[in-house]
């Protein structure tokens, strides 16, 4: 039983897998962003329904052993953090699923002393940085250190 269970899964995913890696809602080798955030730690994420967009909060080791240990936004000196954002489109093999589509724009925030943080924002295709005001920045760093990270088992 439980190997004919097992044989009718590995020819479904065979099947209905296309794309292994969703290449769209990955960095490219021409984007000016050079760190890749997708292979650093989850840290929590979101869906923004009304914009169709999801974001996820990625974070380097020093980051993230922060999260893990403190529930404060508190981030020691090397901390880096980067906010995802994708645009976001119906699952294939998920009913009612959304996945990422393509990426928006990734923030990214490196704190280079206690309370003294540098904030960068890539947008476009490729991702380039931009120009953001001060009000803007301090924002935005605002919101995403008050992020909590995902509590898992």
């Amino acid at each position: 039983m439980n190997l004919i269970f097992v044989l009718v899964l590995l020819i479904s995913c065979q099947q209905g897998s296309k794309e292994l890696i969703n290449k769209n809602a990955s960095l490219h080798q021409s984007d000016e962003l050079k760190d890749n955030p997708l292979l650093m730690h989850p840290i929590t994420l979101a869906i923004q329904a009304k914009d169709s967009t999801m974001s996820t909060l990625y974070g380097n080791e020093v980051a993230f052993g922060h999260v893990k240990k403190n529930f404060n936004s508190d981030y020691p000196r090397n901390a880096v953090l980067y906010e995802v954002t994708w645009k976001q489109k119906p699952d294939e093999l998920w009913f009612g699923a959304n996945i990422p589509k393509e990426i928006v724009s990734i923030e990214k925030i490196t704190f280079i002393s206690k309370g003294e943080a540098v904030y960068e924002k890539y947008q476009g295709k490729p991702l380039k940085k931009v120009k953001t005001d001060k009000k803007t920045e301090s924002s935005r760093i605002n919101f995403i250190i008050s992020q909590n990270g995902a509590v898992s088992p």
